[in-house]
């Protein structure tokens, strides 16, 4: 696409605004750019508003009217403002960059809690912090992370929501109480549409989820700043992107390892 300068070719009439030969403004993608203490005409921005787009995009008819078609004039029969459309910059290989950056980010997995449960001791200092942070008490119930003990293989496992990108709790919910939060991307729960039917719990391919008075008990990453993870000595737990630095964590918060 093409940006555009609209500038003020020629005054034959009477502008009471007034608009003055030299005068312009710019078309910048989908934005009106006007110079600091200068104006635009309302009834005349009106007039040429349906040709930027069209004078915008590129074109390979040769018989199309648009390219030849530059000057426009302000609806106002005492005015008679002569308005001429320039292109001034293809700003396509710039849309497509930033496009590209886009889907990039959007495409990037996103931080969330990573576990590596071989370096848990299971001292369940994470769920002291989890529940004191939530509850204002310690009380491992409360807690939105849990560690269970796995005999067969000696070892602590914790458990907390692993965000998943394709959330099967998230689609396993009949009512749509579980939702993904815009800026730290965890999974939370609207307490007025829950019913307590559980099958968010059964969906959970991690056993993450845990109920408390028939709702669903789910790691909401503490708005983006995760308080288990500080109290975790060994970096069992840790914030952020696998196979990357942490974002957050313990003594051992850069890893390669994390599920």
């Amino acid at each position: 696409m093409f940006d555009l300068r609209v500038v003020v070719e020629e005054v034959r009439g009477f502008c009471d605004l007034p608009m003055r030969s030299g005068d312009y403004f710019e078309v910048r993608g989908g934005r009106i750019i006007v110079p600091e203490g200068k104006h635009i005409c309302l009834w005349a921005l009106s007039a040429m508003l349906p040709m930027f787009p069209a004078k915008q995009r590129k074109i390979d008819e040769e018989n199309d009217w648009l390219p030849s078609t530059q000057h426009m004039c302000c609806p106002d029969p005492n005015g008679m403002v002569i308005y001429r459309i320039d292109r001034i910059a293809d700003d396509s290989s710039n849309t497509q960059q930033a496009v590209k950056k886009v889907e990039q980010e959007r495409n990037k997995p996103f931080p969330r809690m990573l576990v590596d449960e071989k370096v848990c001791t299971g001292c369940r200092s994470c769920e002291l912090a989890c529940s004191f942070h939530k509850k204002g008490f310690f009380l491992a119930e409360e807690a939105r992370v849990r560690v269970m003990k796995d005999e067969e293989n000696g070892l602590d496992r914790p458990q907390v929501c692993r965000q998943c990108g394709n959330a099967r709790c998230v689609q396993a919910c009949p009512e749509g109480a579980l939702e993904r939060h815009p800026e730290t991307h965890a999974i939370i729960l609207n307490a007025e549409l829950c019913v307590g039917c559980a099958a968010c719990a059964e969906a959970c391919p991690f056993g993450s989820i845990h109920f408390k008075e028939q709702q669903p008990v789910i790691c909401d990453l503490c708005g983006g700043d995760p308080r288990c993870i500080e109290r975790c000595a060994t970096g069992a737990l840790r914030f952020g992107r696998a196979g990357e630095a942490a974002l957050k964590g313990g003594a051992r918060a850069v890893m390669k390892g994390g599920q």
